[in-house]
């Protein structure tokens, strides 16, 4: 145990490990070169899970990776051992405290690793999550939290690019019927919301159709989709079921021969003042088409345009770990440069 303790403690150990380290780097960087698209996915999940459950691509492509979680175990356990024996000399021989800064930047590394190790195995990443203004989504991978969008603001810069954004979400806690409001933040350009070590980061924006405008011929409805909007007349127009790819099927009933919208009809329902329910199905591939409910000639005059954000969600549990240890980095760091004389010594050289 003493010859295995003595080894993690030595200096050459150290300087072996940090040349390996930078030769295994440069070979995984020119492998990632090749492999882009391989890397690319990878990037995009938790490392350990993308390793063991991804692409089945043999080690040809992962040895790399596998060899620097060896090598940074092996600093860890290096950076540990030597601080612990160096701390101990200390206190024993009651050296100057300036003696432990050195130190102190170790004590972040390990810190800021362990975190790396956390965010690497437990966690998870989902993209593509497209959220309507109004709209409420569970989280992904989150039992008992929504989302909502409640409003969406971007400034453009005259060249069409964005200069700014804000995006305001408020999350909820409840179940699919019941839920009440957990937190509201706004997301902008680099600056995620964060909420029990889940971030929310904006990815995209644009206008999506949520509704219909549609002309009774004495007025004009907004209705949104699967939703209702009473007319003047005390009757209600209502938009029902969506096919993409309307059909008739042998039993007369309404279907979709596929989910692409290559044909789309909505169901109208028009239920009058008496109580009356009629109902058609509107062409909504354009403006302009029409169906006749009773005396009603229905139009579609317009779409009900309604912004729409897409988030990236993503769940570091080491996060915090990471922002601890790279804060006491930084401070060993000043301590380093300031107090100890370090930062003296290169301005004389």
């Amino acid at each position: 145990m003493k010859r295995v303790w003595q080894l993690f403690s030595s200096v050459t150990l150290t300087v072996w490990l940090a040349a390996i380290t930078c030769a295994v780097t440069a070979w995984g960087s020119i492998i990632v070169m090749k492999h882009p698209q391989y890397y690319r996915g990878l990037d995009q999940t938790v490392l350990l899970q993308g390793l063991l459950h991804g692409p089945a691509v043999g080690l040809k492509l992962t040895l790399w990776i596998y060899a620097l979680i060896l090598l940074t175990f092996l600093f860890t356990v290096n950076t540990v051992v030597c601080t612990t024996d160096r701390v101990y000399s200390v206190i024993k021989f009651k050296a100057p405290l300036k003696s432990l800064y050195p130190h102190i930047v170790h004590v972040g590394f390990v810190v800021a690793v362990l975190g790396h190790l956390a965010g690497s195995v437990a966690g998870f990443r989902s993209y593509g999550n497209t959220l309507t203004q109004g709209e409420i989504q569970p989280v992904p991978y989150t039992e008992g939290l929504f989302m909502r969008l409640d409003s969406f603001e971007m400034t453009p810069t005259p060249e069409g690019e964005v200069e700014s954004l804000n995006t305001k979400i408020t999350l909820l806690s409840g179940d699919a019927k019941n839920q009440k409001e957990a937190l509201t933040g706004n997301i902008s350009i680099n600056s995620p919301l964060l909420y029990k070590g889940i971030a929310f980061y904006h990815m995209d924006q644009g206008q999506t159709p949520a509704g219909l405008r549609l002309d009774t011929g004495f007025e004009t409805a907004s209705v949104r989709f699967y939703g209702s909007s009473k007319l003047s007349d005390g009757g209600e127009l209502t938009l029902g079921a969506l096919y993409p790819d309307f059909a008739i099927d042998n039993e007369g009933r309404p279907a979709s021969l596929s989910e692409e919208f290559r044909n789309p009809h909505v169901e109208v329902m028009l239920r009058s003042p008496a109580g009356a329910v009629k109902r058609a199905f509107l062409n909504v591939s354009r403006p302009g088409g029409a169906v006749t409910l009773g005396a009603l000639k229905i139009q579609l005059a317009d779409y009900v345009m309604s912004p729409f954000v897409v988030l990236t969600v993503n769940k570091d549990p080491g996060i915090t770990l990471i922002i601890a240890g790279s804060l006491i980095l930084t401070v060993g760091m000043m301590l380093l440069l300031f107090f100890r004389g370090e930062r003296s010594e290169l301005l004389k050289r």
